[in-house]
């Protein structure tokens, strides 16, 4: 008993000793990584919970079913991410944002990744905890290391708040089944509880987490055929049977209305919309997007049965876990019967979800990450399938030899983890060669793990805090960028799209690809690349500088446009006269754009921008509204539109200068619109009663309206003030040589 004794305590011991020492170095490394691509839409959703649990709105318990009986898309405008993003319940977001309110004074971002690498951190202790159980400490020792040294799981640990969350209420729940097979036939109150708490708050996290009471029914199911195989069933007692059933189905109920506690929409029917929601989960398009697998580019709805299998089992799987899968059949040999049906279980817990992929087609994007949570069971079985290797073999030496392969595999994936820091998320198997096996052929950075990285190298290599470089990055969520440079002296954000001239430096994710057709080539100039992010010598985002020659292109253009009209062309062209502040020849070729497409947003963007620069607000905000109502969830015109507004407040309160009513009058003059400068001369006399340009702008636009009656009256009164004002002079002369010819 004694020699069996010791190795139990050494592993227990360096179990807990690993485990503290992850959970402090986890905690300290999240502060490293950036927000990723859904990131923000996840905030904002965990805000509107909060608010409606604080009763400030209703706005999280809006349909995300409309009047069709279809999911809204998220994507479409602001109204639609709120009523759709409510199919999800959203239990980080809201934990992370009430968490939030009691440690304000650290970074909202910052703070979410704390709590994200917690939540990463009781993912790998359970999943070591689960190991455990199937094999002992030592196990649970070697499961604990193998899931720590899967990259993919350990970056997204940090800045994952969707998947990873739902990962480890995932591992939670498994966990408590198989804790619950090892105490039947009791079911105590304890196991109860926690089942129904984790598996609750897992389906309100992912909706397809509801499986998950079908494995508490099955292994139940197993467990009492299990026990009443070997008396061919002629000792089953009857009231027994019924309360274990009636003990298992009560704490599947419970789990299931427990999941509305978190969810406002939910709580309208918390009966129905778990399962509404779980059917509609085909129709979700919100995150739909072109991605390339196997040298392809293919929309997220119509990808290969094998997709999520290739992705997340083969191409990314480090060679310990891999190899350790094909390990399982020994786990079957020679094994107990309890012991077989709890290997079954956790191995079914990988395998369904796949089976439901395959055969349900659902939106599978970003490398399915969103089935993320299906590897954790096959690595922490192909632990314990090395552990059961090592125990069948007897001779000394080949079980050493068996070690040193194990060490250098767990080797490779941490090397990669400490020289990538922090792009472990971006890891591929030595199957495909790596990252540089995978470049050009399969999705490497979808989420926009490399813009953090990109980000530091900019503030150390180019910040300048007197004159900060304008960094745009045009692919995805801007917050990936935003939230780095709102807080940096040294760098200035630039949002601008992505033909827009107007920026010093641009981030360019290797995602931004599926814009070129040469899918190796991407979407960058080799020439303007002044530093590339890499991983295994494959460049995976780069950082180009502006190198335009803003009158060169005009002068090109302009050739061009001579030969053949182009929209395209007449919008680069505004975008050049924006950037040389030349803001009427700019809306001379938004114009020409618009004539040619009426329904082109970029161009009436464009007049926006130009007519604010012109502090023509009421013609600007009529620009944004057109561009708006043609696409309308986009950031910049929002951003314009709100500029419009301010100036018009500012106009009808007399805020104005009386030079900016004089640059006004002007702008409006040389732009043809002869009554609204009359009108704004009007104003500017209503605050400087004696402005003789005022007086002398009125007359030269009635004239121009020939009204010369007005325009000599307009004339004379400037002439009054200022006798030797030479320019009311001509106007009063061609206003009398044209009244009196």
């Amino acid at each position: 008993m004694k020699l069996n004794f010791v190795p139990k305590i050494i592993y227990r011991n360096g179990f807990i000793v690993v485990a503290v020492l992850i959970g402090y170095t986890m905690a300290f490394l999240s502060q490293d990584y950036g927000p990723l691509e859904d990131t923000k839409i996840h905030q904002d959703h965990g805000t509107r919970i909060l608010n409606y649990f604080k009763g400030i709105d209703e706005i999280a318990t809006l349909s995300p079913i409309n009047d069709q009986g279809n999911y809204y898309d998220v994507n479409k405008n602001i109204d639609s991410e709120h009523h759709g993003m409510n199919g999800f319940g959203g239990f980080f977001d809201l934990l992370s944002n009430f968490l939030h309110q009691f440690f304000s004074f650290i970074g909202v971002y910052e703070f979410k990744n704390f709590l994200n690498s917690i939540f990463g951190f009781l993912l790998f202790l359970f999943c070591g905890l689960l190991g455990k159980e199937l094999g002992g400490w030592k196990v649970g020792l070697f499961t604990l290391l193998f899931v720590v040294l899967t990259p993919v799981m350990f970056g997204y640990s940090m800045n994952n708040p969707k998947d990873i969350p739902a990962a480890a209420f995932y591992m939670f729940s498994l966990f408590h089944i198989i804790k619950l097979l090892k105490e039947l036939p009791r079911i105590s109150i304890k196991r109860s509880f926690l089942l129904i708490l984790n598996i609750s708050i897992l389906i309100n996290i992912r909706i397809i987490g509801l499986i998950v009471i079908g494995y508490v029914l099955l292994a139940v199911l197993l467990w009492w055929l299990l026990e009443n195989y070997k008396s061919n069933f002629k000792k089953i007692i009857v009231k027994d049977t019924l309360l274990l059933a009636g003990k298992s189905v009560g704490i599947c109920v419970l789990a299931y209305l427990a999941v509305s506690i978190f969810w406002p929409y939910a709580q309208t029917n918390p009966i129905k919309v778990p399962f509404e929601m779980l059917f509609k989960t085909s129709e979700f398009r919100g995150f739909e997007n072109l991605q390339i697998f196997e040298g392809n580019w293919q929309s997220s709805f119509n990808v290969p049965w094998y997709f999520a299998i290739k992705n997340l089992f083969i191409i990314t799987m480090p060679l310990h876990a891999f190899i350790g899968f094909f390990l399982i059949p020994l786990l079957y040999y020679k094994n107990t019967n309890k012991n077989i049906l709890y290997i079954s279980i956790v191995l079914f817990t990988t395998v369904f979800p796949m089976l439901l992929v395959i055969f349900g087609k659902p939106n599978s994007h970003d490398g399915s990450r969103q089935f993320m949570f299906s590897v954790l069971p096959i690595v922490v079985l192909s632990a314990l399938s090395w552990s059961r290797l090592i125990q069948l073999i007897k001779i000394k030496n080949v079980k050493l030899a068996i070690y040193g392969i194990l060490f250098l595999l767990l080797l490779q994936p941490l090397r990669f983890m400490v020289q990538y820091h922090p792009m472990q998320a971006l890891y591929f198997s030595p199957i495909i060669g790596g990252v540089g096996g995978a470049y050009g052929d399969y999705e490497i950075d979808y989420y926009g793990v490399a813009i953090k990285p990109a980000l530091d190298w900019l503030e150390k290599n180019v910040g300048d805090k007197d004159n900060p470089p304008r960094i745009r990055m045009y692919y995805g969520s801007q917050t990936k960028v935003t939230y780095h440079l709102d807080k940096s002296p040294n760098l200035e954000y630039a949002l601008t799209r992505r033909d827009s001239p107007d920026w010093d430096y641009s981030i360019v994710m290797l995602a931004e690809g599926k814009y070129k057709k040469d899918i190796k080539s991407a979407n960058w100039s080799p020439e303007n690349t002044v530093h590339e992010i890499k991983i295994d010598g494959a460049p995976i985002c780069f950082i180009i500088k502006n190198s335009y020659s803003v009158d060169e292109d005009i002068l090109k253009i302009e050739k061009s446009l001579s030969n053949a009209p182009s929209v395209n062309q007449y919008i680069q062209l505004s975008l050049l006269y924006y950037n040389k502040a030349n803001y009427l020849k700019s809306i001379e070729a938004s114009k020409k754009a618009v004539s040619l497409d009426p329904n082109n947003s970029i161009a009436y963007n464009n007049l926006c921008s130009a007519y604010n620069n012109l502090l023509m607000y009421d013609e600007a905000k009529i620009a944004c509204e057109k561009s708006l109502l043609i696409k309308p969830k986009t950031s910049l015109t929002i951003n314009n539109l709100s500029v419009s507004f301010k100036g018009i407040d500012r106009r009808e309160n007399r805020k104005l200068t009386s030079e900016e009513y004089l640059n006004l009058s002007y702008n409006y003059y040389k732009l043809g619109y002869f009554d609204k400068c009359i009108e704004v001369s009007e104003e500017l006399l209503e605050i400087v009663p004696n402005s003789v340009v005022a007086y002398n702008n009125i007359c030269s636009s009635y004239n121009a309206l020939k009204q010369h009656e007005e325009a000599i009256k307009a004339c004379k009164k400037a002439l009054e003030i200022n006798p030797d004002y030479q320019l009311a002079k001509n106007n009063l002369k061609w206003a009398e040589s044209k009244l009196n010819p």
